[in-house]
């Protein structure tokens, strides 16, 4: 879903949690879906590469409590991040969509490289939170930054 920029943010969370098979990890979804939604308006994947392709990476631009908003909900997809590999790969992918924009397929020169640069270091956090860290302690710290996330952006001027 993430990859092509189609369907639903928080069907992704929602999604997530079910690939993470944990109701908390799917919270932890739901709670950046929303964050995302706060910020952008839509929960549309569609609109939110449409959004960072004109105004830019989520996480570098706009005030900086809706910046803050977009690395705490990536840094929490991360942290929930299970041990499978192909799960710990699609909670990195979506941890880089939310703080630099999906779709990176469909975007020219410099934005393409960001994106391809963010993917690469979500993914590599995940698998380091998913091999180093306990799962406990990752769940709990990934709970905490997904609810800051939407709050955030509720502060944000």
């Amino acid at each position: 879903m993430a990859s092509t920029s189609s369907g639903d943010v928080l069907v992704l969370g929602v999604l997530l949690g079910v690939a993470a098979a944990d109701v908390t990890i799917g919270v932890v979804g739901v709670a950046a879906g929303l964050a995302v939604l706060g910020r952008w308006g839509t929960s549309s994947l569609a609109a939110l590469a449409g959004g960072q392709a004109v105004v830019g990476a989520a996480g570098v631009t706009g005030p900086a409590l809706l910046a803050a908003s977009a690395w705490c909900a990536a840094a929490a997809l991360a942290l929930a991040a299970p041990r499978r590999p192909v799960a710990t790969v699609a909670f990195g992918l979506a941890a880089a969509d939310v703080v630099a924009g999906p779709a990176a397929l469909s975007s020219g020169g410099s934005q393409l490289a960001i994106r391809v640069a963010a993917s690469l270091v979500a993914v590599l956090l995940a698998f380091f939170v998913a091999t180093s860290i306990p799962p406990r302690l990752a769940r709990v710290a990934a709970l905490v930054v997904a609810v800051a996330a939407p709050l955030l952006v509720l502060m944000a001027p």
